[in-house]
C-alpha cells in the first residue's frame, strides 16, 4: 500500500487538516471578536459610570456651595413657619395676641383642611410642595381702620406667612354711639401658606 491508508485519497489527510485548522481559526477570530466587543462594552461601562460619579461629585459640591450660601435665610423660614408643617397652634395664640394689642373686640376664626396652592406657580413656587389652610376670621370692630391694624400686628407676630384673599365689612345697627362697642364687623379669609420639604422627599422616593 506504499504507506498509503487504505481507501483515502492521497490528499485526504492533509486536507482534513487544513479544514480542522481553518475551522479553528474562525472560532478562535470570533472568540477574540467576543472578547473585544465585551472589553469594549466594559470600558464604556466604567466610563459611563465614571463620569457620573464626577457629575454627582460636582453637583454635590454645587449643592453645598448653596446650602452654605442659604442656610441662613433656610433657618429664618423655618423659624417665621413658613417652612415645614402647620403651626395651627402658633397662629391661633396670633390671633389673640393681635387682638389684645389692638384692643379689640375678639376674633373667631374656623380653619379649613390644607391643600395644595392654587396661586403657587403665579408666585414662582411651582416646584415646592406649597400648600395652604384657609383661615375665616370674624372681627368686631370699631372703625374700618381697626381692620387693617389687626392684621399689621397679626403679621408682626411671625408666626407664619399668610394672604389676606377677601373682606367683607357689615355694620352693626342700634347700640348707644356713645359707648366703647363694636360698630362693624368684618367677614375676612386668610391662606395660612407652608411648604414641606418632608413631602417632596416622600414624592422623590
Amino acid at each position: 500500500m506504499n504507506g498509503r491508508r487504505k481507501g483515502l485519497p492521497p490528499l485526504a489527510v492533509p486536507g482534513l487538516v487544513l479544514a480542522a485548522v481553518l475551522v479553528a481559526a474562525v472560532v478562535l477570530v470570533r472568540y477574540a471578536d467576543g472578547l473585544v466587543s465585551q472589553a469594549n462594552s466594559n470600558r464604556a461601562a466604567q466610563e459611563q459610570a465614571l463620569s457620573e460619579a464626577r457629575l454627582k461629585y460636582s453637583n454635590a459640591g454645587t449643592e453645598k456651595d448653596i446650602i452654605t450660601r442659604y442656610l441662613g435665610t433656610y433657618r429664618a423660614l423655618q423659624e417665621l413657619g413658613f417652612v415645614g408643617g402647620e403651626q395651627r397652634i402658633n397662629w391661633v395664640d396670633s390671633l389673640r395676641k393681635a387682638n389684645r394689642e389692638a384692643g379689640m373686640f375678639g376674633v373667631e376664626y374656623q380653619v379649613g383642611q390644607q391643600a395644595p396652592y392654587p396661586l403657587a406657580n403665579e408666585i414662582g413656587g411651582g416646584n415646592l410642595p406649597m400648600k395652604h389652610s384657609v383661615m375665616k376670621l370674624t372681627v368686631p370692630l370699631l372703625h374700618e381702620g381697626d381692620l387693617m391694624r389687626f392684621f399689621r400686628l397679626l403679621a408682626a407676630q411671625r408666626s407664619g406667612v399668610f394672604t389676606l384673599n377677601a373682606c367683607q365689612l357689615r355694620r352693626n345697627g342700634g347700640g348707644d354711639p356713645n359707648t366703647l362697642q363694636p360698630r362693624l364687623g368684618a367677614e375676612c379669609e386668610v391662606s395660612w401658606i407652608t411648604v414641606n420639604e418632608d413631602e417632596k422627599q416622600e414624592g422623590k422616593q
